[in-house]
Parts: C-alpha cells; sequence; structure tokens
C-alpha cells in the first residue's frame, strides 16, 4: 500500500477516533454513530483485496497510539466489517 493511501487510512483512523471518545457534550451521539456506519458503509464497499490492506493498516498503525486508543484503533476492521 502506497504512504499516501497509509496516511489516508491515519485520517479514518483520527476520525474515528474522534467520533468515538469524544464526550456526548462536544458531539451529538446520534451523529458520531451516523457518520462511523457511513465510513464502515464505504469501506465494506471496497473490493476484498481493497478491505484486506486497509484492516491490516489498521493494525499496523495501531502501534502509534497507546491504551485503550491503540486497542480501539486495532478493533476497527472488525468494527467496520472489513475484516
Amino acid at each position: 500500500m502506497s504512504s499516501q493511501s497509509i496516511q489516508l487510512v491515519k485520517v479514518i483512523a483520527d476520525i474515528a477516533i474522534a467520533l468515538e471518545f469524544t464526550e456526548e457534550t462536544l458531539i451529538n451521539p446520534d451523529v458520531a454513530i451516523e457518520m462511523q456506519e457511513s465510513i464502515a458503509g464505504t469501506l465494506q464497499s471496497l473490493d476484498e483485496v481493497s478491505r484486506k490492506d486497509i484492516a491490516d493498516v489498521f493494525e499496523s498503525i495501531s502501534a502509534l497510539y497507546n491504551g485503550e486508543v491503540a486497542d480501539y484503533v486495532r478493533s476497527i476492521p472488525a468494527n467496520y466489517g472489513i475484516k
């Protein structure tokens, strides 16, 4: 996967982290869920090889994060239905 593609997956991870961990008073929970479902749907629409590549990148970049956030990034492929 290209460096640019890896950077795009990191952007998706950062958005997912913000949607998951930002307090409800700052992001409406219903909006956060809708956005996560939209991201998941887009990723699920990709071909199988692309989904696997992206899932692998999520697992790889999880090392850039710590603790609960790293665990969350590792779980994104399963949570978003691409693995």
